[in-house]
């Protein structure tokens, strides 16, 4: 999967995709889907989120 900018829709923060098929192996959780992502203002830091939040809290750009 390539890389996509998105832009999260409260902070207006902007956010490189890494990933959108990560799967969630935490015994609650097991088998969610998480979005792998990290910051353009720290690019060392990593982000996961489960991926219905990321669409609804994120907005692509194009």
């Amino acid at each position: 999967m390539s890389s996509k900018k998105f832009k999260h829709l409260k902070t207006g923060n902007i956010y490189e995709m890494l990933r959108d098929d990560v799967i969630n192996c935490t015994n609650v959780n097991d088998g969610q889907m998480m979005v792998l992502y990290k910051s353009d203002k720290h690019p060392d830091m990593i982000f996961v989120r489960e991926k219905t939040e990321f669409y609804s809290k994120f907005e692509a750009l194009m």
